[in-house]
């Protein structure tokens, strides 16, 4: 006899803060939830540099010491040139650790009365009469269950939306190619997010140095789709860890792609929401996602239990989760695209002209703010109202 049933309420695929969020939200609103993840473990492997803003936190879960590996209270920003630029932050930054904060997520839904299950690799989807049938691969034995709301948290590949008929294709400029390091060497500072831009270092994106504790750092970089010819994007780093880090030690490794993308025009139909990667819904300037998944999957959570209370299971419905995340963070995350945009088409020299700026500023002038208006002094007057109204501190 198989561990689940053969028909949910709602069907999540993927187990990450999306999926778990979701879940938890759906089935503390009493819906039968199922969630299928393909990987053996939750939150295994990590495909994340595990930073995040520590204050957007307790909206989603309690904080708990177990799941932060560190804290940070600055940055060092690196120009092609060499220039570093310290700046200090107001807020807590945490470094986490994915392998326990996706796991306690995963249990949140769970307690809240989700049913999850591992090494679950869905392989197919068909709609029917109001109701998707989720075929899925566990142990070597194919199952079939049905739902009439499905969720795709299934990362940026998503099949769920391919299948739905949903497009979620993205432009070569718009995914960026990652590659990361655990490492461990003394020179690495605890305290301190570090950041390294230029063709050198990543070209079209950034290198990251962000440290876990112990002087053991997540460090690896992205590069702009488009621009990852000529060497690897494990041979960026290995150049930069060889200068860097000599003879550091590698603890662990991971590759992948993140959507640094506008959020696609559809990402619900009949009976399917997308969230999180699937969606495209991080932040298309830095590339992280844990707090945006975080969002989508609590509107997409709240608007199946609507659904259910109205017996509608139609895009007109479901779209209301696609507003109420456009209400909440669609502005800014057009701005931070528009941002990017722009930022990619820097030269070295621009950048080495923007660090030159901000180091002869006193350090209490040093924020975030003002290496935007910086950055983009020379752009029309709105583009600055619009930093101003979206990165204040």
């Amino acid at each position: 006899m198989p561990l689940f049933s053969d028909k949910y309420d709602l069907i999540v695929v993927g187990g990450g803060p999306a999926g778990s969020i979701a879940a938890e939200t759906a089935a503390g609103g009493g819906l039968k939830t199922l969630v299928l993840e393909k990987d053996r473990d939750i939150g295994i492997p990590v495909r994340c540099a595990e930073a995040v803003a520590a204050k957007h936190l307790p909206q989603y879960i309690k904080i708990d010491h177990k799941f932060i590996d560190n804290w940070v209270h600055k940055f060092l920003l690196v120009s092609p040139g060499g220039i570093g630029v310290h700046i200090s932050i107001k807020e807590d930054g945490a470094i986490l650790n994915r392998k326990v904060f996706d796991l306690e997520l995963a249990k949140q839904a769970a307690r809240a009365g989700a049913q999850v299950i591992t090494r679950a690799n869905v392989t197919g989807m068909e709609r029917k009469d109001g109701l998707s049938t989720i075929k899925f691969q566990h142990y070597g034995k194919e199952y079939f269950v049905r739902a009439p709301l499905i969720i795709g948290a299934d990362g940026v590949e998503s099949r769920v939306g391919r299948w739905a008929g949903l497009n979620t294709n993205l432009p070569l400029t718009d995914i960026e190619t990652c590659f990361q390091y655990l490492l461990y060497h003394p020179d690495i500072v605890n305290d301190r997010l570090d950041f390294y831009f230029g063709e050198e270092a990543a070209p079209g994106g950034y290198l990251w140095v962000f440290p876990k504790g112990d002087n053991c750092a997540n460090v690896g970089l992205g590069i702009s789709g488009n621009k990852a010819s000529g060497q690897s994007v494990k041979e960026y780093l290995d150049k930069f860890v060889q200068k860097k880090f000599p003879g550091a030690s590698i603890l662990s490794s991971v590759a992948g792609s993140v959507p640094a993308h506008r959020v696609p025009k559809k990402i619900t139909c009949d009976g399917i929401m997308l969230v999180g990667d699937a969606a495209h819904q991080d932040n298309p300037l830095s590339g992280g996602g844990i707090l945006n998944a975080l969002a989508a999957g609590r509107f997409a959570g709240q608007t199946a239990i609507k659904a259910f209370d109205l017996g509608d299971f139609s895009n007109r419905t479901l779209e209301n989760y696609a507003k109420a995340w456009k209400k909440e963070l669609g502005m800014e995350h057009n701005v931070l695209y528009n941002l990017k945009r722009i930022i990619q088409k820097f030269s070295d020299d621009d950048l080495d002209g923007i660090a030159e700026k901000l180091v002869q500023l006193p350090d209490d002038q040093r924020t975030l703010q003002k290496m935007f208006i910086t950055a983009f002094a020379k752009q029309p007057a709105v583009v600055i109202d619009v930093i101003m109204n979206y990165l204040k501190e």
